[in-house]
């Protein structure tokens, strides 16, 4: 949890600049994945946990638990390297539907300051109900990463609540998180759709992403588990599609490009996994955000995670290529984007047979191990080439 809270010490001159605002006037800040928008979103928190009632309302039951450790690491470091006391209510985090239902047993109630994460994920009639909520909003958000356009589902830009708000976009400009040679592969996938330059905006370098081709789709979890094993990586994400295998089954036809299948592999093979997925109406999670083990989301429920190394499997499959219309390719270019975005260290893309060509071509030196490098059959049991 460390890399989703990050002390005010340490933060840039705009982060600190929003921190600092005035806390009487609503404000909505926008800015790409990485930028810092939900570590200020907790700082804001501080900022008004003593000036009354307060609540933060995400869109997913993931990033509500994401919150929830965020706070108590942010608690922990105020304690411990400052001797400084917060008393922080969990209760006050909602996922959205658990506000609705919230809101339904304690109807007029108002609350001081509201804070909305991934604003941009919310229609207008939502944004418009959770404003009347708090007397004074900050809302964070990204265009680029609307992910939430489902069917005649229609999401309201940032910028369309900051003008309802009557407030100017405050912008965060720079990328902390992803390095500039992850950005340049992750730019590219949700082209034409999604027109994000990621990379202009990154200040560090790091590793190249890294392709791992097997044989087949256990062949990739195979590699995913040696990989985790040998480099002994405690801040993991693995990232798919579908929720269960009855859906994948039903849209893909084959049911293993799901949270549920990778899960039961995993945890056959002896791995200790952590997940979320929905299925018939109801919701199978086990998150700790605090434990090394490894996550297993769908790329919707990681909006606004973050991990050191994250891996996207059945790249070979063009999921936007199977949407039945523009506006669902947009969304489902926008939500792939978002998965491959939540690495801020190691970015591994999998797959079986030919890469989608939605990434650049397998022989480019975009990733450490172009085509052209790799070994035809790799056996499990070789060295990995790191």
């Amino acid at each position: 949890m460390e890399d989703f809270y990050i002390d005010y010490a340490d933060m840039d001159d705009i982060q600190r600049a929003y921190i600092n605002r005035r806390t009487d006037r609503h404000m909505v800040v926008t800015g790409t994945a990485g930028s810092g928008k939900s570590v200020i979103a907790l700082h804001k928190l501080r900022q008004v946990s003593t000036q009354g009632s307060y609540a933060i309302i995400v869109y997913t039951k993931s990033l509500k638990k994401y919150f929830v450790d965020g706070i108590k690491a942010m608690v922990r470091d105020r304690r411990d390297n400052y001797g400084e006391t917060i008393s922080l209510r969990s209760d006050r985090i909602f996922y959205y539907q658990e506000w609705v239902r919230w809101r339904q047993q304690h109807p007029g109630i108002v609350v001081n300051h509201l804070i909305i994460d991934e604003c941009q994920d919310f229609t207008a009639g939502q944004i418009n109900e959770m404003l009347a909520f708090g007397r004074i909003c900050f809302l964070f958000g990204d265009a680029d990463q609307t992910i939430m356009d489902f069917g005649s589902t229609v999401t309201m830009d940032p910028q369309q609540t900051a003008q309802s708000l009557g407030v100017v976009v405050d912008k965060l400009y720079r990328n902390y998180r992803l390095t500039i040679e992850t950005a340049k592969v992750v730019e590219q996938v949700p082209r034409p759709l999604v027109n994000t330059d990621v990379s202009d905006s990154c200040v560090r370098h790091g590793e190249k992403p890294r392709l791992i081709k097997a044989s087949s789709f256990d062949g990739q979890l195979d590699r995913i588990i040696d990989i985790i094993r040998n480099r002994a990586l405690t801040n993991v994400g693995i990232l798919l599609r579908f929720n269960h295998t009855g859906t994948a089954n039903y849209q893909s036809g084959v049911g293993w490009r799901s949270v549920q299948y990778v899960k039961d592999y995993f945890q056959q093979k002896g791995i200790t996994v952590e997940y979320k997925y929905n299925i018939n109406q109801s919701t199978d999670m086990d998150l700790d955000f605090q434990s090394s083990n490894p996550k297993i989301l769908t790329w919707w429920c990681a909006k606004g995670l973050q991990f050191k190394d994250v891996f996207v499997v059945d790249c070979d499959y063009d999921y936007v290529a199977h949407c039945q219309t523009t506006k669902d390719e947009r969304t489902c270019a926008s939500a792939w984007y978002v998965a491959l975005s939540r690495t801020s260290e190691r970015l591994y893309i999998c797959y079986t047979g030919e890469l989608s060509d939605r990434f650049p071509p397998t022989t480019s030196d975009l990733y450490i191990n172009p085509q052209d490098r790799l070994v035809a059959t790799v056996s499990l049991d070789d060295d990995l080439p790191f």
